[in-house]
């Protein structure tokens, strides 16, 4: 979709399927297709047409040559011919609280979603729901977890053992009609899937962990030795298990077990989610932790992963001027949290882990960056409690915590956050473990604790600090309001220091009301271009428009924005929603993010509402908004959410004092372009005039920020013919002027 540009995740692939062209990798937000002829990968996300986000289940069938992508909410995708084709049926049913797909099984002309609540076939050729099949009455349905085959008879497993009924049997969606086996050794057990080898039916009983298998008449425990088993299925050569850390492939000729294959030098343990072996003879795997592996022969493995950041899980978002830096979450072995993160740099995305940079190794999860404008290679981590580390050159150079600083920890953990860099690059922070909350760590190397007053009750724990223009600090205390401070001599002294805590209150009066609120959950803080201050809370938007006058006694109020809808009425934008981030572009618009809904664009002022993107109007992958950060250099807007990442190409960047790097791009725009032309390096607020080679007006407009945008189209909305243009740019405010050439073909 235009502008768009997903971000999420292929390393963590949990599905892999076969089509006549390609292996298909899928991961819980996107699918990637390998071509079997020079091993291309391509990708589908919700920007290429996928329907949403939350795959669980694909499934191939060769009769009709459809993809199938099932969702966890019930959804379905079908992929034909290159073509995107939803049905959403399942979706509107309104009476089922859960409906996600678990698994997919096709078998003729029809395709059978095993269900949250039983079985939904669906005809192929016509593309609607032919029955649905439930095993229980009323409130007693069961969730259906696979389906297959054998012996003449449809086998079901769900989460209240097995159900069994004659595939020429009528009217199977009579509950009724479908047999419990009682001869199993638990047959309300919860069973996960099944598979066939060597003429018996297997399947995995996971309230006991283990294998059974039937031969026609009885049911018997099958390879105790194997422990720890996520599911079973059907291979070419026999049954295929996967389990915690090891795939075992069991046939005739004997037993495979297959518990190594990262990359080399790498001590991560495998993480196996699917399995098959496909046409030729080759073992492909979907790995949570190494994408989609692949086993050829004797040459080893390969790992395949699109270019994409390390894990949709994000702690943290930071952009430079022109790279852009990602927290992520993986877990260990064991299961707890670790540190890991992504960069994004020229369009291409490194993943660094423990086994890249040992400086990560048993850290915990990255919680803000700090990254230095000057020197891009050179930035800091705080972290959810293994203190403060320093990067060069996308390594850990140093690691700092309560042994070797003035940090200080609680129960071994020292937590540091709200990190930022002052115009020195010094460094500021907030440490909720430490006896000083805020501390400081100057370019010599110093660390300097600040004790305020007033920071040491259990309910300042800050969440997030700037340093303004004016170099006033800004600390949110989201339990209590706003922390302002000002060093006024030398950093060690704080005697001679401005500081102030107040709570976050606005004031609306006219000629006949007078309104303050106060507002709690604060949670977002900026300062935009003219040195307003904007703050987000639980139920909207404060703006401090004299921030300077923190200081002064009395009361510090600041107002909420309210649109300009002709009416004259104050109506507080975003009033009811919870803020969870807000971020400034080069036009000095206001991004903002919410808890629920999304996120907005205003106009500088908040008079306007610009866009709203939401997970149902746009590729948004969640209405869960976390971070949002923005590239000012590229205007490309990025959104962290509770599912992974996803960029917007924005029409601002950040403006400049000289037209030296000025330029429009494309050049020459050619015929098959529909998207016309960016002007890039103007300064903010930059007339831009358009005219044909003899001096006739096509358009005009001002540049947001850095940046204008013209459709090639003349004021009357027609494309114009081909020629030379003439982009004439003047910037009033730095008295500046530049014409720039344009060849547009038509």
């Amino acid at each position: 979709m235009k502008g768009w540009q997903s971000h999420v995740s292929f390393t963590p692939v949990i599905y892999v399927t076969e089509t006549p062209e390609n292996m298909v990798g899928a991961t819980a937000n996107g699918i990637f297709f390998v071509g079997k002829k020079g091993s291309q990968i391509t990708t589908k996300t919700k920007v290429e047409g996928l329907s949403e986000v939350g795959i669980s289940a694909i499934a191939y069938t060769g009769l009709q040559d459809i993809l199938l992508i099932g969702y966890e909410s019930g959804n379905l995708d079908l992929i034909q011919n290159g073509k995107i084709q939803n049905f959403p049926d399942l979706t509107r049913k309104a009476n089922l609280p859960n409906k996600k797909i678990h698994r997919v099984f096709c078998e003729g002309n029809f395709a059978y979603l095993c269900c949250a609540f039983g079985i939904v076939k669906i005809d192929l050729q016509k593309i609607e729901v032919a029955e649905t099949w439930y095993f229980g009455s009323g409130n007693d349905l069961k969730a259906v977890f696979d389906l297959t085959t054998f012996g003449g008879n449809w086998w079901v497993a769900t989460n209240h053992g097995i159900f069994k009924a004659d595939k020429l049997a009528a009217n199977l969606q009579d509950y009724r009609n479908w047999q419990l086996q009682t001869a199993l050794p638990q047959a309300e057990a919860t069973f996960t899937s099944f598979g066939q080898s060597d003429g018996l039916l297997f399947t995995h009983d996971a309230t006991n962990d283990r294998l059974l298998s039937w031969n026609g008449s009885i049911w018997q425990s099958r390879y105790s030795e194997l422990k720890n088993i996520r599911f079973i299925k059907t291979g070419t050569t026999g049954l295929i298990v996967l389990a915690n850390k090891e795939i075992r492939l069991i046939g005739k000729t004997g037993t495979t077990t297959i518990g190594n294959y990262p990359p080399e030098n790498s001590t991560t343990e495998i993480d196996p989610r699917d399995a098959l072996v496909s046409s030729s003879g080759e073992l492909w795997i979907a790995d949570f932790r190494f994408g989609l592996t692949h086993q050829s022969g004797s040459s080893g493995y390969n790992h395949l992963i699109p270019n994409s950041p390390g894990s949709d899980q994000i702690s943290a978002l930071e952009a430079g001027l022109e790279d852009v830096f990602v927290a992520t979450v993986t877990s260990s072995s064991t299961g707890n949290p670790e540190a890991t993160y992504s960069i994004r740099q020229f369009g291409i995305w490194q993943n660094f882990t423990a086994a890249e940079d040992p400086g990560l190794k048993s850290i915990k999860p990255i919680t803000s960056f700090a990254i230095n404008k000057d020197h891009p290679d050179e930035y800091w981590a705080a972290t959810d409690g293994s203190g403060l580390l320093s990067f060069q050159k996308n390594r850990v150079n140093a690691h700092f915590n309560e042994q070797n600083s003035t940090l200080g920890a609680a129960n071994q953990s020292c937590v540091v956050n709200a990190l930022t860099l002052d115009n020195q690059t010094n460094l500021w922070y907030s440490n909720p473990t430490g006896k000083a909350i805020i501390g400081s760590r100057s370019v010599t190397g110093a660390f300097i604790p600040l004790p305020y007053p007033g920071l040491t009750s259990s309910n300042s724990k800050p969440l997030n600090m700037i340093v303004s223009a004016s170099l006033i600090h800004w600390v949110i205390l989201p339990d209590e309001g706003l922390f302002a401070f000002k060093i006024k001599g030398s950093t060690e002294n704080i005697a001679d220091d401005q500081f102030r805590k107040i709570s976050v209150q606005s004031r609306f009066t006219n000629s006949t009301t007078s309104l303050i609120s106060q507002f709690t959950g604060i949670s977002a803080i900026a300062e935009d271009i003219d040195h307003q201050l904007w703050v987000g809370t639980s139920a909207g938007i404060v703006v401090y428009s004299n921030p300077d006058r923190v200081f002064d006694s009395g009361e510090f109020y600041g107002m909420q924005p309210s649109p300009d809808d002709g009416e004259g009425l104050f109506k507080p934008i975003l009033e009811k929603e919870q803020i969870t981030s807000i971020s400034v572009d080069g036009g000095n618009r206001k991004w903002i993010g919410t808890a629920h809904s999304g996120v907005f664009l205003f106009t500088a002022g908040g008079e306007h509402l610009l866009h709203h993107f939401d997970s149902k109007n746009s590729p948004l992958l969640s209405d869960r908004i976390l971070s949002i950060a923005i590239s000012p250099k590229s205007g490309e807007v990025f959104f962290s959410t509770d599912r992974g990442l996803i960029s917007w190409k924005s029409d601002a960047t950040t403006g400049e004092t000289s037209f030296d790097k000025a330029y429009v791009w494309p050049n020459p725009l050619r015929e098959t372009n529909e998207n016309g032309v960016t002007i890039d390096g103007l300064s903010d607020g930059t007339e831009v005039k358009i005219t044909d080679i003899s001096g006739n007006l096509v358009y005009q407009t001002s540049s947001e920020g850095g940046r204008a945008i013209w459709n090639a189209k003349n004021i009357h909305g027609v494309r114009v013919s081909t020629g030379i243009y003439l982009i004439f740019c003047h910037s009033s405010q730095f008295g500046i002027s530049k014409i720039i050439k344009l060849l547009v073909i038509h």
